[in-house]
């Protein structure tokens, strides 16, 4: 039985060639689309998904808010991330993210396709793909090579406590945890092994 693959993207054109590219895969593989984060959480919520393909930027919700919720809420599901960015960049961040692979921008649809098979599979490899062992700091770096501004919340689960982490394009600009100075409530908040991350408010 095919197992279903949703493909989070908000170029319209782009959706339509996958749409038609992927087609001779469907005995593999169904494909749903989503146009931005929201609408693929709504489909997360409603269909069993075995993967997610998702771009970075996009409207409402982005790729990285959709990665917090996919990493809170579904983190059994392997992710692929759609990216600009070069090769060797993405070759030093994608096994440590948490996201199961990365595809760089422009792509041939037969590249797309072999991934999407290969973390499909029946393996324990693939079983392990995913996103639940993303780590602050994994998270942090993405930030910064997304050059995002944004407000997160960082809980450590054990000891209920609370920090905040600010960015401006990617830049850091305000670490509060309790009363600590701002490198040392980084390197405190860095150090916690069981997070929740929240989202608190971003710029796509």
């Amino acid at each position: 039985m095919p197992k279903n693959v949703l493909i989070v993207d908000d170029e319209k054109v782009m959706l339509q060639v996958m749409q038609k590219s992927l087609e001779p895969y469907k005995e593999s593989f169904t494909v749903i689309f989503a146009e931005d984060g929201e609408e693929a959480l709504a489909v997360l919520k409603e269909v069993d998904v075995c993967l997610v393909v998702t771009d970075m930027i996009m409207p409402r919700m982005d790729g990285l808010t959709l990665l917090v919720h996919i990493r809170s809420d579904f983190p059994h599901i392997p992710v692929i991330i759609m990216t600009a960015h070069n090769r060797p960049v993405m070759e030093r961040m994608a096994s440590k993210i948490g996201v199961a692979e990365y595809i760089e921008k422009p792509f041939e649809m037969e590249e797309l396709a072999v991934k999407i098979e290969a973390n499909l599979g029946d393996s324990v490899q693939a079983k392990e793909k995913g996103i639940r062992d993303m780590t602050v700091a994994m998270f942090l770096q993405l930030i910064a090579l997304e050059k995002k501004s944004c407000e997160i919340r960082l809980i450590d689960v054990p000891t209920g406590r609370q920090g905040t982490l600010s960015f401006e394009n990617g830049e850091l600009v305000l670490a509060l945890l309790e009363e600590l100075p701002r490198d040392e409530a980084v390197r405190e908040m860095l150090s916690w092994d069981d997070v929740t991350i929240s989202l608190q408010k971003g710029e796509a």
